[in-house]
């Protein structure tokens, strides 16, 4: 007989079950073993690094140097943007795989206490550790409920994929990510059925698609959703026609410079310098006008998916979400009923998606597709990544959604919930004319200030003088208070092509007018609650039927009586805010750095689990 304890092993699971094994004769030691449950963060767009079959780095988000000189610079036209994430030609999913091999990569992620060396094995490697390292840390050095914890260990992963491909594909390989990591730790000897999955944004889309289209239902404990564009954005309609969104800045050079590509003109003014630099990388990259932008998200399927669907509703909760004016002042609303007939199918009206001309920048039309025999037009290729889309956001409806989902969207930023274009005037000097009657009383009050003797302040962030005084001065001040207007004149027009412009002369049809066109029209600005880019109403749009909360939004309580709120009443947040976060950190891309989403994800994992719990325990 022996002398040492009569081990036992038993699962967490099986504590309500009587334990078999036991011995009178010698001591018995009970070892409880955990299920693993690993956690799958699931990046958006443009959070995966990326590299080209050739093992070329194309897309590091984390190397801002590399970001800058390769698309930041003069060279990186549309056409050299295309051929580093489209490749040249027709559309091939295989020309970008995830770079997480990288030893710059591993030196950045790397565990400071030396504790954990598991990271790269993880995949944390592929994905952008300035966005998602602050969540990444957190939920794996989280101290979870005493009883969760005593149920589950969660090893935290994360899935890079090529955003640029469809979701669609990009669910099957997560599938397939899923099986991997579940066969991983079986082959270890530990008990590990199934996965969580913590979305971003597109992250979101392709979660869906693992969970309703490739099979994953049996392999997955739950999902929380961050930010994602459930039915689609007008952001990503009002960028392919814009552009990227700018800082406001202004560039020491010419001004042709300026209308030519205002970020790429390196050269900037001192108290712009700061606001030149934060926020461009996106605008580097994607496009800094609409022609970029379209010779990339016009080749690229998994860009095109984020377009509003049939399903989208703006933040009104019409379905019509383009508004359009015509010389007479007449609205009407698109579309109808179908956005791909009616929107994105159009090539010669003022509101087509895509300028079939920017498709394929350096002009070459030369893809060929496998098996014909004559070159496919850049138009054709788009109307099949179109298709595609369309074909995606059919079947990916929220009929069939994993019952135990949650959803956290942001709000109170400025977003495009609907894209509204009006008639402007189309010249320098309307422009000029209606400044100078908008700012007549401020300069008439400025002058009489000035004449009595009191000090001239800075007027709109321009100083013209520190004690002009006197009336001999008036016909100074009068010239000074011109430079004001004019300057202003600049900065309007500098301010519509910063922030994403876009101007078109048409003709009675609506279609863009070459020369003098009847009317001139313009995009108008976002004006929407969201978190920049995705509108409230699609980031609440997944239809969760519980008993229990499962939809959060976040906001700044504070800003409700802002007078930014009490002049634009649509930046309000529909629905009272579950969580309180500043301004500038519930915007779209930083929103897992802050402490409202992290907790939020962690509380709804532990809120899985217990229920989890509670079914295997018969409670």
């Amino acid at each position: 007989m022996s002398n040492g304890p009569n081990i036992i092993k038993i699962r967490a699971r099986d504590l309500k079950n009587t334990i078999e094994g036991l011995e009178t004769e010698r001591q018995n030691r009970i070892v409880i073993e955990r299920d693993v449950l690993p956690i799958i963060f699931i990046p958006g767009i443009m959070g995966s690094r990326l590299k080209n079959t050739g093992g070329k780095v194309v897309w590091d988000p984390d190397d801002k140097w590399f970001m800058f000189k390769t698309y930041g610079v003069r060279k990186a036209t549309a056409e050299f943007k295309k051929s580093m994430l489209i490749g040249e030609g027709e559309f091939n999913p295989d020309h970008l795989q995830v770079l997480d091999d990288d030893a710059i990569q591993t030196k950045r992620i790397a565990d400071p206490g030396g504790i954990d060396k598991t990271r790269k094995e993880r995949g944390w490697g592929g994905v952008s550790w300035s966005t998602y390292g602050d969540i990444l840390k957190v939920l794996q050095k989280r101290l979870w409920d005493e009883t969760v914890s005593l149920f589950y260990e969660f090893p935290v992963h994360a899935f890079g994929y090529n955003w640029t491909a469809s979701n669609d594909l990009a669910g099957k390989k997560l599938v397939e990510e899923i099986d991997r990591i579940i066969k991983l730790y079986k082959d270890k000897g530990r008990h590990c059925e199934k996965v969580l999955l913590v979305t971003h944004s597109m992250g979101g889309l392709v979660a869906r698609s693992a969970y309703m289209l490739h099979g994953a239902k049996d392999k997955i404990m739950g999902i929380i959703h961050g930010v994602q564009p459930s039915n689609g954005s007008p952001a990503a309609y009002w960028r392919m026609k814009a552009g990227f969104e700018r800082p406001h800045s202004i560039p020491e050079t010419t001004l042709m410079h300026w209308f030519k590509n205002p970020v790429k003109t390196l050269k900037f003014k001192k108290d712009s310098a700061v606001n030149s630099v934060v926020g461009t990388a996106t605008s580097w990259t994607l496009g800094t006008d609409g022609e970029e932008v379209t010779a990339l998200l016009g080749n690229m399927p998994g860009g095109l998916e984020l377009l509003p669907n049939k399903q989208y509703r703006n933040n009104d909760g019409s379905t019509q979400w383009l508004e359009l004016i015509d010389d007479q002042g007449i609205r009407k609303a698109l579309p109808k009923s179908d956005p791909y007939r009616e929107i994105y199918e159009q090539d010669d009206v003022y509101y087509r998606l895509v300028n079939p001309e920017w498709l394929d920048p350096g002009k070459k039309e030369q893809a060929i597709q496998s098996g014909l025999k004559k070159p496919t037009s850049s138009w054709n290729l788009y109307l099949g990544y179109l298709n595609q889309a369309e074909s995606f956001h059919e079947r990916l409806t929220d009929t069939e959604l994993h019952p135990e989902t949650y959803q956290f969207y942001s709000s109170g930023i400025a977003s495009s919930d609907r894209v509204v274009f009006d008639i402007v005037d189309d010249n320098i000097w309307e422009t000029f004319k209606r400044k100078a009657g908008i700012l007549k009383d401020e300069i008439l009050e400025y002058i009489e200030s000035s004449i009595k003797g009191a000090p001239v302040a800075a007027i709109l962030g321009m100083t013209l003088s520190n004690t002009v005084t006197g009336p001999l001065k008036a016909v100074t001040l009068i010239k000074d208070a011109g430079k004001v207007v004019s300057k202003l004149t600049i900065l309007d027009m500098n301010y519509f092509i910063n922030k994403g412009g876009y101007r078109d002369r048409v003709d009675q049809s609506d279609k863009p007018a070459k020369g003098s066109g009847l009317r001139m029209v313009t995009l108008q600005l976002p004006d929407g609650a969201g978190d920049g880019t995705v509108p409230e109403s699609s980031g609440m749009a997944l239809k969760l039927n519980s008993d229990k909360k499962r939809t959060f939004c976040i906001a700044d309580k504070r800003e409700f009586e802002a007078k930014a709120i009490e002049k634009n009443s649509r930046l309000k947040p529909k629905n009272t805010p579950d969580f309180d976060e500043g301004y500038f950190d519930r915007g779209h891309e930083p929103i897992y750095k802050t402490k409202t989403a992290q907790f939020i994800t962690y509380t709804c994992i532990e809120n899985i689990c217990r229920k989890e719990i509670k079914n295997l325990l018969g409670k």
